[in-house]
């Protein structure tokens, strides 16, 4: 299972800020500013596209194990010699909520980035993982 596609919103805003801002400045400097700006931004946000394109996270769903493969390679890994039934976990990172994966009764939480919830969940079921449904917050 790979990564979600990236949002949209970024590039499409550079766009067209970029489109709006050019013809709209008042002068070369102004018209130049805008372009560099907004420019730039658009070349980041393409070049973060292509990096995750090119490299984009993995969950590997098997019988034997539940693996979350990072962009750089590292793997975070819920094997079945643990336990075999699967909980939800919600961490809370900084000002926000991530979703997690936990083997009940292990303190061993796998971060689950896009991933949705449902495609985890029945991709887990098709391979034989049970799921106590009552979700574990911390804090």
């Amino acid at each position: 299972m790979a990564d979600q596609c990236p949002a949209r919103f970024p590039d499409r805003a550079c766009v067209a800020a970029l489109a709006r801002g050019v013809p709209a400045a008042q002068t070369t400097a102004g018209r130049m500013a805008a372009t560099v700006v907004f420019g730039g931004l658009l070349v980041l946000v393409v070049a973060g596209w292509i990096a995750a394109l090119r490299r984009p996270r993995r969950l590997e769903i098997t019988e034997d194990a539940v693996r979350f493969v990072q962009r750089n390679g590292q793997v975070a890994t819920l094997s079945r010699q643990q336990g075999d039934e699967l909980r939800w976990v919600k961490t809370l990172r900084g000002r926000t909520w991530r979703l997690g994966l936990t083997i009940t009764g292990t303190g061993t939480v796998m971060l689950l980035g896009t991933f949705s919830r449902k495609a985890v969940r029945e991709a887990c079921l098709a391979r034989g993982w049970r799921f106590d449904d009552r979700a574990i917050v911390q804090r």
